[in-house]
């Protein structure tokens, strides 16, 4: 009988965890920042994580520019890290984001130079089965692409369609629509 319970324990605790994680909605944090920083920013020695809360106009003008909703762990936070150089200035901008692919959650990250174009970008973690959008070929795409190509990003890619590339153009596109909103909107004000 004591295995019975056991068991049936085990059960509730997976399924009731696991109805959790759906709840959680794709919060993406950057894994192992101390160890991946000088991946697309190779003369970053040091790094600052910088939150900004998105109000309530501020969540919806992002929505309305992509034409999608926001994720529900993205709609009231934002967060982005500044790469620091030797001499103490900000040389860049690391972006960890997620979103929705077939089997989960695809987080990658990608870095904002002083010009505010995309730097390099790599897939953090996945599990889905299609990997065309973890190719090179593909991530390349958005190399030397930044904030005035948003509204072309979705156009970079000409082959066939799957859930992981699609997360991850929605992803940029997401991400760098946030940023013009919470950092660089903020800033000019």
């Amino acid at each position: 009988m004591k295995f019975h319970y056991s068991f049936i324990s085990f059960l509730i605790l997976l399924f009731s965890s696991n109805a959790l994680f759906a709840q959680e909605e794709f919060v993406c944090v950057w894994r192992n920042p101390e160890r991946t920083m000088t991946r697309i920013f190779p003369d970053a020695r040091d790094y600052r994580t910088v939150d900004y809360r998105i109000s309530r106009e501020q969540r919806r003008a992002i929505e309305e520019r992509l034409g999608s909703q926001l994720l529900r762990g993205q709609q009231t936070q934002y967060q982005n890290y500044e790469m620091i150089g030797n001499d103490g200035v900000v040389i860049g901008h690391t972006i960890a984001a997620s979103q929705r692919g077939e089997f989960g959650a695809i987080e990658f990250v990608f870095g904002l130079d002083t010009n505010l174009v995309i730097k390099g970008i790599y897939i953090q973690r996945t599990r889905e089965r299609n990997t065309t959008f973890r190719e090179r070929e593909f991530l390349d795409l958005f190399v030397g692409k930044g904030i005035e190509d948003i509204e072309t990003i979705e156009d970079l890619y000409e082959g066939e369609s799957s859930y992981g590339t699609d997360a991850v153009i929605l992803g940029i596109r997401k991400e760098l629509m946030t940023f013009d909103e919470m950092v660089l909107r903020q800033e000019g004000e």
